[in-house]
């Protein structure tokens, strides 16, 4: 055995680089596992729960911040110009300084909600 024996050592289950291997499967199984728990969730929260139309109008009362990001990740196939919910959601994420739209971009002035 010469100053190298670590590098020459065959791999195990216990060596730093397999832990991490297997960490990191496991993280990435987890949030492929909530990533699809979500989907199914928002699916299952769309199709049928609301009365036609109602998620899209406009809400009647200003969102918070978290409410505003439940809204666009609900709303995520709706175009902000076609949807006041979504609208209203976006600006509160742009007034709350967590959402900052592209400047090169013309966008339709969208309605305050104050």
């Amino acid at each position: 055995m010469g100053f190298n024996w670590w590098r020459e050592a065959e791999p195990d289950e216990t060596s730093p680089q397999a832990i991490i291997d297997r960490v990191q499967a496991e993280w990435r199984a987890e949030r492929r596992h909530d990533r699809i728990r979500a989907a199914q969730a928002a699916e299952s929260a769309d199709m049928g729960l609301w009365p036609t139309g109602w998620p899209h109008e406009a809400p009647e009362h200003p969102l918070s911040v978290p409410e505003a990001h439940a809204t666009m990740q609900r709303h995520r196939g709706c175009r902000a110009d076609g949807c006041p919910r979504k609208a209203a959601a976006r600006q509160t994420l742009i007034d709350a300084g967590r959402m900052v739209p592209d400047t090169a971009r013309l966008y339709p002035a969208s309605p305050r909600m104050h």
